[in-house]
């Protein structure tokens, strides 16, 4: 009997609970966004430095919406630059860096596109593509996976 694909994938709403462990963010809610092809970041006070020869990238995250008490704060190798365009009919060079990603009981490794735009409501931006091979995208609904903050309070989730 041949298993169908389509019920291996998990179950993801248009918006969802993410964590990236690696840069320290216990959670952050995401959009997703179906025609996206990169995934994006809002940060803000980031800098650039060299360690050895790897470029490096220090930045500030605001990861609850609303809330600019919580702030977190990352280190992490550039991978490389992207030229982005925006709603607004504005383009810059933003940096990309590759982190793991847990939504719901899936971990991968994305790139994320770092910008540095806070008005947007959401942090976070997910373009389904970047683990198309893992999600099923469900437009109608949100948060399948769970609500990560619901399990902490807000100082013990980001202290």
């Amino acid at each position: 009997m041949k298993k169908n694909k389509n019920s291996l994938l998990i179950d993801i709403g248009w918006c969802e609970w993410v964590s990236f462990p690696s840069l320290k963010i216990p959670a952050i809610e995401a959009q997703v966004v179906m025609d996206s092809k990169h995934s994006i970041l809002n940060i803000f006070d980031y800098s650039t430095f060299k360690e050895g020869d790897d470029l490096m990238i220090s930045f500030g995250v605001h990861p609850i919406q609303n809330y600019s008490d919580v702030e977190v704060y990352s280190v992490i190798p550039v991978k490389s630059r992207r030229l982005v365009s925006f709603a607004d009919g504005d383009r810059e060079w933003c940096y990309v860096i590759e982190t793991e990603m847990r939504i719901g009981s899936m971990k991968k490794n994305i790139d994320l596109t770092l910008v540095k735009r806070e008005e947007s409501t959401f942090r976070l931006h997910l373009a389904p593509q970047t683990i198309k091979s893992l999600v099923k995208v469900n437009p109608k609904e949100c948060y399948l996976t769970g609500d990560i903050l619901g399990n902490f309070s807000m100082s013990a989730a980001f202290n």
